[in-house]
């Protein structure tokens, strides 16, 4: 015999046992079956509730977090030291506007991606396809390294 074979056997028997007027029995029957139903469900009902207040400690906790986390962010890392100018390379003219190679104003700048040293595109195109390194720095580089720069107004 199982479980709840046995259980409903029990649950008969005891709504046999009801004793009064017809009203009462009415009335006590409809109490044993809201007990029954919710001792049926006692388990579950337990276990979801505490599943809902458990979700809910979390929501609110990690909201206050939310709330009470500084607004503040550390301060971003210093930048790398600049490129070194090699001894055999070409050295960079003070005014910083004219191409390192012609010493003339820059045409159409372009910046060598390994260096981070900006020439005119046609002037460092040529140097790259001669000698396949930065002028500036001799570090090795090839034309896919060569980025143009575009200035809006």
């Amino acid at each position: 015999m199982d479980t709840s074979s046995r259980i409903s056997k029990i649950r008969s028997r005891e709504r046999e046992r009801l004793r009064g007027p017809p009203w009462l029995k009415t009335l006590q029957r409809v109490l044993l079956s809201c007990m029954y139903t919710t001792l049926d469900y006692a388990q579950t009902g337990l276990i979801a509730a505490v599943f809902f207040f458990k979700m809910m400690e979390w929501w609110y906790q990690s909201a206050e977090e939310r709330m009470s986390a500084p607004n503040v962010y550390p301060p971003p890392p210093p930048p790398p030291p600049p490129k070194e100018v090699a001894e055999a390379g070409i050295p960079l003219h003070p005014d910083g506007t004219s191409c390192p190679l012609c010493s003339q104003k820059r045409v159409n700048p372009s910046v060598v991606a390994v260096s981070g040293f900006v020439f005119c595109c046609p002037c460092i195109f040529r140097y790259v396809l001669q000698y396949k390194r930065c002028p500036v720095t001799l570090m090795p580089t090839t034309v896919k390294q060569i980025r143009r720069l575009f200035h809006d107004m």
